[in-house]
């Protein structure tokens, strides 16, 4: 319990003695009162970003899914994955030239809009994809980095170059570049889908006070 609790008990003891001197404590005065419940504070992600209830009027994503096991988790997002491919495949092919623009000059208007493309359609998988946002930002992100590493291998190939061509150290990066763009779709369709469901939830809340 602390300070403020202790001196707040104290203070309602003092006042039931008062009144029970006098003959004015009644049949209801005389049980504990109840605590009223306190609001936990959460950390400032939590703060950042409040709690958030499922999309409301919505299907069982997995309605229809029977696979058990321990590989359950994964089956089901490929189950997901299959089931609306629109919604990570499309977003991927547009965050291609963002993700090959944001290359360019750091310090130029291509290299910068080519980032907000990139991170858009991430967002936009995640938004599309309220089953599983993460899951579909994610796939969204490895769509892109297989047609940039397809790009890649065929302007080579074109100039005739095999694969001995490649060193190690370029491998290396090219791997480093595709987990920090997984990374990225795994964050941005996060956010998607956690922006979907809060203006969902703040649109309904809306809602009574335009009828009023």
């Amino acid at each position: 319990m602390s300070t403020e609790d202790r001196s707040a008990s104290r203070a309602e003891a003092r006042r039931r003695a008062r009144l029970a001197a006098r003959g004015e404590l009644s049949g209801r005065d005389t049980t504990d009162p109840e605590p009223e419940p306190r609001q936990e504070r959460g950390g400032f992600l939590t703060r950042l970003f409040p709690p958030t209830p499922p999309l409301p009027n919505r299907p069982d994503p997995l309605a229809g899914f029977t696979g058990s096991g321990p590989l359950r988790r994964v089956a089901s997002g490929l189950y997901l994955l299959r089931r609306s491919p629109i919604a990570w495949i499309l977003p991927g092919l547009v965050a291609f030239p963002g993700y090959v623009t944001s290359f360019g000059d750091r310090t130029g208007i291509l290299s910068l809009l080519g980032t907000f493309t990139l991170f858009g359609a991430l967002i936009a998988a995640g938004w599309f994809g309220w089953q599983r946002p993460a899951l579909f930002g994610v796939a969204a992100a490895l769509v892109c980095f297989l047609i940039a590493v397809g790009f890649v291998l065929f302007s080579f190939a074109q100039q005739g170059a095999g694969p001995e061509t490649f060193a190690a150290t370029q491998i290396i990066g090219q791997l480093v570049q595709g987990f920090y763009l997984l990374a990225l779709g795994f964050l941005g369709g996060w956010y998607g889908g956690y922006l979907r469901r809060r203006q969902t939830q703040l649109g309904a809340e809306r809602a009574p006070r335009r009828r009023r």
